[in-house]
């Protein structure tokens, strides 16, 4: 059972609680190791670094399979805890990428032109 004192503690436990929803996507802002699968390649790992720019966000990409040559991101998009951009291979092909942010990690798919998709997973890279 419950004190007076107990319930005045949940209380003011309640209501200094931050009023952020459970679940909430945290910021993508940092440096990101991932890997995939490119198709007749192999395993490819992808660092991905996003920073806030301009009341949004930029960022760069790069890979071990040297597809990608360290590009700058295209169109970042940022909302409802899904990451969205688009950026280019070294044979100029238009690329998406489309992941949701869940704490450390981000989980998601890259699209390509003619059709290729596949998924990416992404975890944060600690300082």
């Amino acid at each position: 059972m419950l004190t007076r004192k107990g319930l005045l503690m949940l209380a003011v436990i309640a209501v200094t609680l931050p009023s952020v929803p459970l679940g909430a996507a945290e910021d993508p802002v940092g440096e990101w190791v991932g890997t995939t699968e490119v198709p007749d390649q192999g395993t490819d790992q992808v660092v991905l670094t996003i920073r806030k720019a301009d009341g949004g966000y930029g960022g760069l990409m790069t890979d071990s399979l040297g597809m990608v040559a360290k590009v700058d991101l295209q169109d970042v998009q940022f909302a409802d805890g899904t990451l969205s951009f688009g950026f280019s291979l070294t044979d100029g092909a238009q690329m998406t990428m489309k992941l949701k942010v869940t704490g450390d990690k981000m989980t998601g798919e890259w699209r390509h032109p003619e059709g290729d998709v596949g998924t990416i997973t992404f975890e944060r890279k600690k300082a």
